[in-house]
């Protein structure tokens, strides 16, 4: 699929299920009393600082989604011998490290922060995009789904799809490493 269809369909995919989110919230809950978003629930945002936040997390993630796409920026290390743990905090911080150094550490470079940004967080916007209007739409057309629904269950859903999103993406970066490690071998000899 050429790279400019790839990211028309994906940009529109994440703003059409966050305006579906947004709209079907609505529907439900006009006031917010029952919307489980920390957003709402823990920080206590109401419509237009929620609505406001959502735009921006979206407008960001499809900006770093374009610059990843559109001017790509190798994340791999170009020393040999990483192990898939160094190879996941490279592609990150862009130096060598462990991997738990994901959580503490900030890139030197915003460039390859938006790199990044743009394929985990655009991988896990179109997961969460999946996840809620499938949500949205067993609650409006269907009974049985309204007695099992539970927030925590969303949530747990989204969060361990996120986590398997971005294992299999360092995954394939690792694989992608080493393969390019092996063919320069396979060069020099």
């Amino acid at each position: 699929m050429p790279r400019s269809l790839k990211f028309i369909l994906t940009s529109s995919w994440i703003l059409l299920t966050r305006c579906y989110d947004a709209y079907c919230t609505y529907q439900l809950t006009p006031d917010l009393s029952k919307e489980k978003n920390p957003l709402v629930s823990v920080l206590g945002m109401g419509w237009t600082s929620l609505l406001i936040t959502l735009f921006i997390l979206s407008a960001y993630a499809i900006y770093a989604y374009y610059r990843s796409v559109f001017h790509a920026k190798d994340l791999l290390p170009i020393e040999k011998g990483y192990s898939f743990s160094n190879v996941i905090a490279f592609s990150y911080l862009g130096f060598k490290e462990e991997w738990p150094a994901v959580f503490y550490k900030f890139p030197r470079d915003l460039n390859r922060f938006n790199q990044y940004m743009g394929q985990i967080l655009t991988k896990c916007l179109v997961f969460a995009g999946f996840v809620s209007s499938l949500m949205w739409l067993f609650i409006n057309h269907t009974d049985f789904y309204k007695k099992i629904h539970s927030a925590s269950t969303i949530y747990s859903l989204l969060v361990m799809g996120c986590f398997v999103i971005i294992y299999l993406w360092n995954k394939q970066l690792y694989e992608e490493y080493k393969s390019r490690d092996e063919s320069k071998l396979m060069s020099e000899l």
